[in-house]
């Protein structure tokens, strides 16, 4: 009998969708992509992860440039903070059962640091808000995270299952504050998020190349003012900001993009819908 039958697990959704349904099928896609990704040293302790959220076919070697670094990492937990595409809340919503489940197993909920998070601030709950599979309203950005760390870490670790899409900076700084307290030092934050949305190649460009500006140093407050000024375009800017606000709080003083692409590049086409791509690296250095 299985131990954990009776426990409350949120299914895959997307899975033959987004990535690959099949187990085998999944690993070796994934494995691939980690391995064909340049391998970039990180500078100082690694905080946590910026990466694309999109099908692997588009999004996924982007995000694979991220995923390696954590090869032969000991990494514990891992705060996932992705976006609420399809489901409006007020707040921010913290998974509280007991796995995520990918074909490639259960992940288990580290249910000790997610009570902690939703005890800094009523505003942040443990709630299936966001976490539900509905049909096609299920949230894809968080899922399609699981597989790449289920391989890229060498062992299991344990997960926060963080979403929101409530972007006032009070609430990201809030969350910040909240995920640096409770993560660490054996802790990774994630954020999810793809950049430009639209139907323009060289607008995508721009806005990117705005987008990663803003990105350039570990300034939450920077950022959140150019993400209200929409000189920032990010589906998960709020999850960005929130990582920034924690990160600083941990005293990360560098930031790496590692890669950069969108949909028309990888599809040879420039017409028709475009998202942008990128993943960075945040980490604490000893200064000279």
């Amino acid at each position: 009998m299985n131990p954990d039958s009776d426990k409350h697990v949120r299914p895959a959704a997307w899975a033959g969708a987004f990535y690959p349904a099949e187990p085998v099928e999944l690993r070796k896609q994934v494995t691939r992509m980690l391995m064909q990704a340049e391998e970039a040293p990180v500078a100082g302790h690694l905080i946590g992860l910026i990466v694309p959220h999109a099908g692997y076919v588009y999004s996924g070697p982007t995000a694979a440039r991220a995923y390696r670094l954590l090869k032969h990492r000991a990494i514990k937990t891992v705060f996932v903070i992705a976006p609420s595409h399809a489901e409006w809340f007020e707040g921010v919503s913290v998974y509280g059962g007991d796995f995520y489940e990918t074909p490639l197993g259960r992940v288990r909920v580290d249910r000790t640091k997610a009570e902690a998070l939703a005890a800094f601030d009523p505003s942040i709950t443990l709630s299936e808000a966001g976490h539900h599979v509905a049909g096609d309203r299920s949230e894809h950005s968080l899922e399609v995270q699981l597989p790449f760390l289920q391989i890229a870490l060498d062992a299991p670790f344990q997960l926060v299952a963080v979403v929101f899409h409530d972007y006032r900076p009070e609430l990201c700084r809030l969350l910040g504050l909240a995920l640096a307290g409770v993560m660490g030092e054996s802790d990774l934050l994630v954020a999810s998020t793809d950049l430009y949305h639209g139907y323009s190649y060289k607008a995508c460009v721009r806005s990117d190349d705005a987008t990663l500006q803003a990105l350039s140093t570990i300034d939450p407050d920077g950022f959140c003012s150019a993400m209200q000024a929409e000189i920032v375009q990010a589906c998960g800017a709020g999850p960005v900001a929130a990582l920034l606000y924690a990160g600083r709080e941990k005293k990360a003083n560098k930031i790496t993009l590692l890669h950069r692409t969108n949909s028309a590049d990888v599809t040879g086409s420039r017409e028709g819908w475009t998202v942008g791509y990128a993943s960075l690296s945040i980490s604490r250095c000893q200064k000279e």
